[in-house]
């Protein structure tokens, strides 16, 4: 029992890590363009959208694959290979001369990414199961920690020093981060080693319940991910103080995550005792209701409010979700369907800033926001009657 536990708070720092890293660079990449010479706003909102989907392309092509490198070698040895690839390329990015550069080394990482998807698969793997929804919102934590502070550090790094530093800063920590891999996390046993039968990305796809699940995941991407990649030039149509610009989307972004950190650990252990099946329709259809306010707002601290009271509901979707993935998913398979459930992710990650960038620079930046309430609510009616208990 005291294994896991101590897995799921190292895992938690590295989380934390990663995602406070990877998310410095959320504030200002609108700016970073306008530097490396983008200057029509149509423009810039197109780029951005395309940048922030780049990795996520490559990403969603190569989870399959790692999924049945995680079969065969570990998700211990997944997290390292990730974390490698991510660090260098982006510490890399630092160096970047124009925005196809950019767009290039973002398409490169994604051939390396996912670490998150891959922390949690690990985690569920060696965690007990009626302890899964608890375990994995706590690991949520973690991310949502970093991905508060990584905003707004970012934001003020950004602002003192210039754009470059920030993704120098950003690669070494994911390096880094690879020592508490390496050194803190018990190896894992590949599943081949465990099973004599070794299942199929058949055995996947015929499981409509899962397929359900993983829908659902797209859409909680799109949705998150269609609105954050658009945060600066949805903060920048009415704060009149454009200096602190990056500070301010920053904090936009973390106070959801802050409202995530009080919430999710609650609902992950609620989804243990009443059902995460139960729990999942309910937060998700919620959580979609609550963009809808905010695509009328035009004052930055009602901003802050409606995404805090979201952030309570949201941190425990993705933990519902990732734990009923793996009580419906059998033994032989789990590093395909997890490597799945990451393509997922990536494609949602993937479509929601593209779509993000379509309607802010052919419409109205806010309109993002109902596009996403509009599809988490009817994410949360295909999981009320598409997923049922086995």
């Amino acid at each position: 029992m005291e294994n896991w536990k101590k897995s799921a708070r190292f895992l938690w720092l590295c989380n934390f890590i990663i995602v406070a890293a990877m998310t410095m660079i959320l504030p200002f990449l609108p700016l970073y363009l306008e530097e490396l010479g983008v200057m029509d706003e149509k423009a810039l909102s197109v780029w951005t959208g395309a940048i922030f989907s780049a990795a996520f392309l490559s990403g969603a092509i190569m989870s399959p694959i790692w999924g049945i490198f995680a079969d065969k070698f570990g998700q211990k040895a997944n997290l390292i290979r990730a974390g490698i690839g991510m660090g260098i390329l982006t510490f890399s990015m630092a160096f970047a001369t124009g925005p196809w550069m950019l767009l290039i080394l973002r398409f490169c990482m994604g051939f390396f990414s996912g670490f998150i998807t891959v922390s949690f698969s690990y985690l569920s793997r060696i965690t007990p199961k009626d302890h899964t929804g608890s375990a994995l919102g706590f690991l949520q934590t973690g991310g949502i920690s970093g991905g508060i502070v990584g905003p707004l550090f970012g934001g003020a790094l950004s602002d003192l020093f210039g754009f470059r530093p920030v993704f120098a800063v950003t690669g070494i920590s994911i390096l880094l981060t690879l020592l508490l891999v390496i050194y803190s996390i018990p190896q894992d046993q590949p599943m081949q080693s465990e099973k004599g039968k070794q299942g199929t990305f058949k055995d996947v796809l015929k499981n409509k319940q899962l397929l359900v699940l993983f829908i659902a995941t797209f859409i909680l991407q799109a949705a998150m991910l269609s609105t954050n990649s658009m945060m600066t030039i949805f903060v920048k149509t009415f704060v009149d103080n454009q200096e602190n610009l990056a500070l301010l989307a920053g904090f936009a972004a973390s106070i959801l995550g802050i409202a995530t950190i009080i919430g999710s650990p609650y609902l992950g252990k609620l989804g243990d005792r009443i059902g995460h099946l139960k729990m999942l329709p309910v937060v998700m259809f919620a959580s979609g209701v609550l963009f809808l306010p905010q695509l009328w707002t035009d004052n930055i601290y009602e901003l802050y409010i409606w995404r805090f009271i979201q952030g309570l509901l949201l941190g425990g979707v993705w933990p519902a979700i990732q734990t009923l993935i793996y009580k419906m998913t059998p033994a032989d398979i789990e590093g395909r369907a997890f490597g799945v459930t990451a393509s997922c992710r990536f494609l949602g990650n993937l479509t929601g800033p593209l779509i993000g960038g379509w309607i802010s620079g052919n419409f109205v930046t806010a309109y993002v926001f109902g596009f996403a309430g509009v599809i988490l609510m009817a994410g949360s009616v295909l999981v009320k009657f598409g997923v049922h208990d086995r």
